[in-house]
C-alpha cells in the first residue's frame, strides 16, 4: 500500500507540467546561470605607465601581473586620470624614466601609484612594488653596475624563489563557487513544496480520501517525506549534470562528493519544511516562515559573503547554523578531497533533520494528525 502511495503520488506530481518546470528544472539552470553571471572572479585592472620601458621596469610589471585577481594594462601617462576617473582601472602605476639606472647606481627608485578610491588593492600593489624593488636592488648591488650580469643574477635568483614556491608552498586549491550560497537557498524553497503540497491535500480533502483507503497516518507522511526528498535530490541532481556539461568547475577532484554533501542537506531542508507544516496550516504563512528563517540562518552562516568580515560574535553563531556546515564540507573537500574529514559534519546535519521530524511527529500527534 505504501508503495502505490508513492506512485501514484509520483503521477499526480507528473501530471503537473508546471510543477516540474517551476519546481525542479527552472531553479537548478537559475543556479546555474547565475554561476556563469557571478561565479567568476572579478579582475582588478591596474594601468601601467612604463616610461622607462627597460628590464628593470618590466620585472615590476611582471611582478604585479602574477597578483592574484590583477589584470595588468599599458596606458599612456596622458590617459590615465580619465581612465582612472571613468572607473576603466582601479589603480595607475608610473614608472619614471631612470628607474633601472637608479637601481643599478644605488639611487632613490621612483614608482607613483595613483587611485581615485584608497583600498586593499593599491596597499596589495604598493608593498608588493616595495618588496620587488628591494629585491632588484639587492641583485643590482651584486652586480657591479654591469646590466648584463644583473640580468644573470636576477634569473638565477628568480628561479630560486620559483624552486622554494614549489617545495613550500601548497597547492592553491579554489576557493567555494560564489553560487553554493544560491543552490543552498533554492533547495529550501524547493523544499518548501512539500508544505504546499500537504497543506493543499488538506483542503482538496485528499488525504481524508488517501486515510479512508487504509493507509494509515504514519504511512502517509513517511510517503510524502520520499517522495519530496526525491524531488529535492532531482533539482539537485538537474544542476549537477548541467554543471558538469558546462565545465563549471567544483574545486575538488571527485565532485560526485559534492551529491553526498547536498543529499544529507537536502534532509534537513524537508524535515524543515515539514516542521513548519506542522504548526501551520496555510500555505502563505509557510512560505514566509521559510523565508523568514532561511535568510538570516543565510547570512550568518556567511554561504552569500565572506564569513570572516562578520564579527566574532555573529560568527559564533553562524557557526552553530546547518548552512554554514554545507559550506564548510565543500571548502574541506575542495582543500583536501577526502571525505572522511567531513564526517563529523555529515552526522551532525543528519542528527540535526532527526530533531526537527522528531519535533514534527510530535506537534502532528499533538494536533491528532498521528
Amino acid at each position: 500500500m505504501l508503495i502505490k502511495l508513492i506512485l501514484n503520488t509520483v503521477k499526480l506530481l507528473m501530471k503537473k507540467k508546471s510543477y516540474i518546470l517551476i519546481g525542479i528544472i527552472m531553479p537548478a539552470f537559475i543556479v546555474v546561470f547565475f554561476s556563469f553571471e557571478f561565479g567568476i572572479e572579478y579582475k582588478y585592472k591596474v594601468g601601467i605607465v612604463d616610461k622607462d620601458k627597460s628590464y628593470a621596469s618590466n620585472e615590476i610589471i611582471k611582478s604585479i601581473d602574477n597578483l592574484e585577481d590583477i589584470e595588468t594594462t599599458k596606458v599612456k601617462e596622458k590617459d590615465y586620470n580619465i581612465l582612472l576617473i571613468t572607473q576603466q582601472i582601479e589603480v595607475a602605476v608610473i614608472i619614471d624614466k631612470g628607474f633601472e639606472d637608479n637601481l643599478l647606481n644605488f639611487k632613490e627608485q621612483d614608482i607613483n601609484i595613483k587611485s581615485i578610491k584608497h583600498n586593499d588593492v593599491e596597499s596589495s600593489i604598493s608593498q608588493l612594488i616595495n618588496l620587488k624593488c628591494e629585491d632588484l636592488s639587492m641583485v643590482a648591488s651584486l652586480s657591479e653596475k654591469n646590466i648584463n650580469k644583473f640580468k644573470e643574477m636576477n634569473l638565477e635568483y628568480n628561479d630560486q624563489l620559483a624552486s622554494l614556491s614549489l617545495n613550500k608552498i601548497e597547492q592553491n586549491i579554489p576557493k567555494i563557487q560564489n553560487t553554493i550560497g544560491l543552490m543552498i537557498f533554492t533547495i529550501f524553497i524547493v523544499a518548501g513544496n512539500i508544505a504546499s503540497f500537504l497543506i493543499e491535500d488538506e483542503e482538496n480533502k485528499t488525504k481524508m480520501r488517501i486515510l479512508s483507503s487504509g493507509i494509515n497516518k504514519w504511512k502517509y507522511y513517511i510517503s510524502m517525506i520520499f517522495i519530496f526528498y526525491i524531488m529535492t535530490m532531482l533539482t539537485t541532481g538537474v544542476y549537477y549534470i548541467v554543471s558538469k556539461i558546462l565545465n563549471i568547475d567544483y574545486g575538488m577532484e571527485k565532485s560526485s562528493y559534492f551529491l553526498i554533501v547536498m543529499a544529507v542537506f537536502n534532509l534537513i531542508a524537508i524535515s524543515f519544511n515539514l516542521c513548519i507544516v506542522s504548526f501551520t496550516k496555510s500555505r502563505y504563512a509557510s512560505t514566509i516562515i521559510n523565508i523568514l528563517i532561511v535568510v538570516p540562518c543565510c547570512m550568518l552562516s556567511g554561504v552569500f559573503w565572506d564569513f570572516d568580515i562578520m564579527e566574532k560574535s555573529l560568527q559564533k553563531v553562524g557557526n552553530l547554523m546547518p548552512t554554514r556546515w554545507v559550506y564548510v564540507c565543500i571548502e574541506t573537500l575542495q582543500q583536501n578531497n577526502n571525505l572522511s574529514e567531513i564526517n563529523m559534519y555529515l552526522v551532525a546535519m543528519m542528527i540535526f533533520s532527526m530533531g526537527l521530524f522528531l519535533i514534527s511527529f510530535a506537534k502532528l500527534k499533538m494536533n491528532n494528525e498521528l
